[in-house]
């Protein structure tokens, strides 16, 4: 990511999602995904990427009087995140709470409890076999905690149940590959489309 901002001189604060919260919170499939938020935290747009009609969309919703998207103020209570002891204790009443566990996990990574999260994430899945986006989440544990090859595994695990998932298969490639996507001239689109005409060509 750094290569990339520091190449295009960005100006404004990047964040890097190493938990996949955004993702899960709005269940991408693919990146790059770009939303319009206004003042009011509305989403006014969203796109696939800066492309010529995405910028012409922001300009026009740039340009409109104030006017037009004021509203009453209204109070909004932060968002409460459970403290890990009451997401064990919910999750011990409902051991199949998916929610509460990838939440919990997500919890013992920011207090740098990686092994406690992955093993978090290894019973989920034990639970969830078949849910892509828990596999994925146990991928991203892992690679933080240094397991890179175990990742590896667990993201293509999670590719093989959901194919058309970008973020998933980028995430795979980005490991295989980081010299096309670790520069500033990354992302590399049409060795990307390459890849993927082999993978499909694949019995």
């Amino acid at each position: 990511m750094r290569p990339y901002t520091d190449l295009h001189r960005a100006t404004f604060p990047v964040a890097v999602d190493a938990v996949d919260a955004f993702g899960r919170a709005f269940g991408l499939a693919a990146v790059p995904v770009s939303y319009l938020i206004d003042e009011l935290g509305i989403i006014r747009l969203r796109g696939g990427g800066p492309q010529p009609a995405f910028l012409e969309a922001v300009e026009h919703v740039l340009a409109e009087p104030l006017a037009t998207v004021a509203s009453p103020p209204r109070k909004v209570p932060p968002a409460q995140s459970q403290s890990i002891e009451a997401l064990r204790a919910r999750l011990q009443e409902q051991p199949d709470d998916r929610a509460a566990s990838l939440e919990l996990a997500q919890r013992l990574s920011q207090e740098g409890r990686r092994e406690e999260a992955i093993a978090c994430l290894e019973a989920v899945a034990r639970r969830h076999p078949a849910d892509g986006a828990v596999l994925f989440a146990w991928g991203l544990a892992l690679l933080e905690a240094g397991h890179r090859d175990r990742a590896l595994a667990q993201f293509k695990a999670a590719r093989d149940l959901e194919p058309a998932n970008w973020r998933i298969r980028k995430q795979i490639w980005a490991i295989e590959h980081p010299d096309k996507f670790y520069t500033g001239r990354s992302p590399d689109y049409d060795w990307q489309k390459q890849q993927l005409r082999l993978e499909q060509a694949q019995p």
